[in-house]
């Protein structure tokens, strides 16, 4: 014949007065007869992961609580506590990941902090051959300080990348030649010609509207020095006396080196629409879950999230990266002779 478990009573920790006293939903009710104390036990198993799963893939503790029948507290600490076991990212790329390629694509992605004055922001990196995000620094802003510790963290990996490939962040710039002198900077084509366009006023006047189309002529595909400079020298002939025309010309001529960047790295890309994809799949998530409660929390989570990015097996990739299918990015760049944890 069975007998009952035993359960202790929180208050005057006995169990010989401890006697069943009901359900409530899912829930054992529980009397202790001593010190006449009611309490609930829940026997029903919770699968943690699944839970921190949907977390990060954006569900809100309050739907995660509607989901699985627990209150949004019990979801919070589960989360947290899945969360901190998560290993660091820069330290886990550190003791599993060396295999990275030469071109990397960087970007921040601002997010809201309901504790802050502020939004804070994710600085993070792709490779852009293998889609792995190596290094990630959560920081109050973009500024030169904070890309030059995000870098700091990357040498760590003892990786020098040859291309850098970002939008028109001079802070980002000049912390990444700070700590890698040799690197070579590919000036994002549809943030340079989105920054011309707003000077322009194309979209609320159509006097340069002409000019514009012949400049995304010039900044459309990777043009030779010949191919760019017949082109660029017939926009100087036909917008000579024009100053606005001159100074968007000259401009490019300033940044020639960077919209040219990509030259002598076979498949380099000119765009920054990689990383940009992230950041929308990002934001989508962060606009479910509307803010974090801190800043802690949040560090939390976008550490969790980008682990999880790592580790997830592409299915739908095309053109030049269909050999990546069936693989993730942590598995394309994990160092030879070691096994990864399974994290999730």
């Amino acid at each position: 014949m069975g007998h009952m478990k035993k359960y202790k009573c929180p208050k005057c920790i006995t169990t010989d007065s401890v006697v069943k006293y009901g359900y409530r939903n899912r829930s054992h009710r529980f009397l202790c007869r001593k010190c006449q104390k009611h309490f609930s036990v829940n026997p029903c198993f919770l699968n943690q992961k699944a839970i921190l799963n949907d977390h990060i893939d954006g569900l809100s503790f309050r739907k995660l609580a509607v989901k699985y029948s627990i209150s949004p507290m019990k979801a919070w600490r589960i989360c947290e506590e899945e969360l901190t076991k998560l290993p660091n990212n820069n330290q886990f790329t550190f003791n599993y990941c060396n295999q990275f390629s030469n071109t990397f694509v960087f970007d921040g992605k601002y997010f809201n902090v309901a504790s802050g004055d502020y939004d804070w922001v994710l600085l993070w990196g792709i490779d852009y051959f293998r889609h792995d995000i190596p290094i990630i620094f959560v920081a109050p802003s973009e500024s030169y300080q904070s890309w030059s510790k995000f870098f700091f963290y990357f040498r760590i990996i003892n990786h020098h990348p040859q291309l850098l490939v970002c939008d028109d962040n001079a802070n980002l710039k000049l912390a990444a030649r700070q700590h890698f002198p040799s690197i070579k900077i590919q000036t994002c084509f549809n943030h340079f010609k989105e920054n011309v366009r707003r000077d322009l006023k194309v979209r609320s006047d159509d006097t340069y509207k002409d000019f514009m189309r012949r400049i995304e002529n010039v900044l459309t595909a990777k043009l030779n020095d010949e191919a760019m400079n017949k082109k660029l020298s017939a926009l100087y002939r036909d917008f000579q006396h024009d100053l606005v025309a001159v100074s968007v010309l000259t401009n490019i001529e300033r940044y020639r080196s960077e919209l040219t960047g990509y030259r002598g790295i076979p498949g380099a890309p000119v765009t920054s629409n990689i990383i940009e994809g992230l950041n929308a799949h990002l934001e989508a998530r962060l606009r479910k879950l509307c803010s974090f409660q801190s800043i802690r929390y949040a560090k939390l989570w976008m550490n969790g999230y980008v682990l999880k990015r790592r580790y997830k097996i592409y299915t739908d990739c095309r053109g030049k990266f269909r050999s990546l299918n069936g693989q993730s990015g942590v598995q394309l760049t994990k160092k030879p002779e070691v096994d990864l944890p399974p994290l999730f």
